[in-house]
């Protein structure tokens, strides 16, 4: 699980300890194949870390991405209060870890080095969509 979260790009310079931090805070989550998890325009409040299945991320109608074992979607709900950006299906059963905005955010107030480095990645991709 260490591995996975350090591929995500707000957690990969964190201390195992952060990470561990963070770990103790998701769910698992069950979803059957031919579920929609959230629409285009939904407020989002929760991270998805794939443990087993794949989905496809659709934009306007047109999938733009499929991803599976060990991706992640969702990640900016965590840190923005914009809508979500696209539909997500699952295209077999899933199994997913899930984090919620509102653990996260309690993790933030409590751990300065976890809030210092989300900060610079958020940061950074504002930047780059600029």
């Amino acid at each position: 699980m260490i591995e996975i979260l350090k591929a995500i790009p707000f957690f990969v310079n964190l201390p195992e300890d952060d990470l561990k931090a963070i770990i103790a805070n998701v769910e698992m989550q069950y979803f059957p194949a031919d579920h929609v998890i959230f629409k285009q325009g939904d407020p989002g409040d929760i991270m998805y870390i794939i443990k087993r299945g794949m989905v496809q991320v659709i934009r306007n109608d047109s999938v733009v991405a499929t991803l599976s074992d060990n991706k992640f979607f969702g990640e900016m709900a965590l840190v923005s209060d914009e809508p979500r950006s696209a539909t997500v299906n699952t295209v077999t059963d899933m199994e997913v870890l899930t984090l919620n905005k509102k653990d996260f955010m309690r993790l933030l107030s409590t751990n300065p080095g976890i809030a210092t480095l989300v900060s610079y990645e958020v940061i950074k991709r504002v930047n780059a969509n600029s």
